[in-house]
Parts: structure tokens; sequence; C-alpha cells
């Protein structure tokens, strides 16, 4: 995973019901990093099944799957050594 896919994947391990776009919007002012790279980032992790999250219509917080939280698990652990 490349380090934007990290980092949405931190931040949504953190987000209390929030949904994909508030997440996003969030990194985006923090970050720095373009919203249309989130998205393409987050489409990927969704696909790869890391992460699940509504549609415009449809309101969802965004998750990590169980995978999703395994990934993460192992991702902070590589970075604590």
């Amino acid at each position: 995973l490349n380090a934007n896919q990290r980092l949405i994947l931190g931040e949504i391990s953190v987000s209390k019901n929030e949904n994909i776009t508030q997440i996003l919007s969030k990194i985006n002012k923090e970050d720095k990093v373009p919203l249309s790279t989130l998205k393409l980032n987050t489409n990927i992790l969704k696909n790869l099944g890391l992460v699940t999250f509504g549609t415009n219509s449809h309101f969802q917080a965004a998750n990590l799957t169980e995978l999703g939280h395994e990934i993460l698990f192992i991702l902070r652990g590589e970075e604590n050594e």
C-alpha cells in the first residue's frame, strides 16, 4: 500500500461515525493531499476489500473491514521497527 492508502486507513480507523467525504476532507486540509488522489486511493482500498463506505444517496459511516484492521495492525508494527 502507498503512503496515501496507509493515511486513509489510519484516519478511518479513528473516525467516529463519519462518512468517507468527511474523512477525505479532513486529510485534504491537514495533509494537503488532493481530493482526487484521495478518492482514487479510497476506491482502490474498497476494491481490495479493506474499507466499506456508503454512496452519495446512501449514508454509511466509513469503516475498516476485518482484513483492513489486520493490514493496518501489520503496517503499524512495521512502522515501530
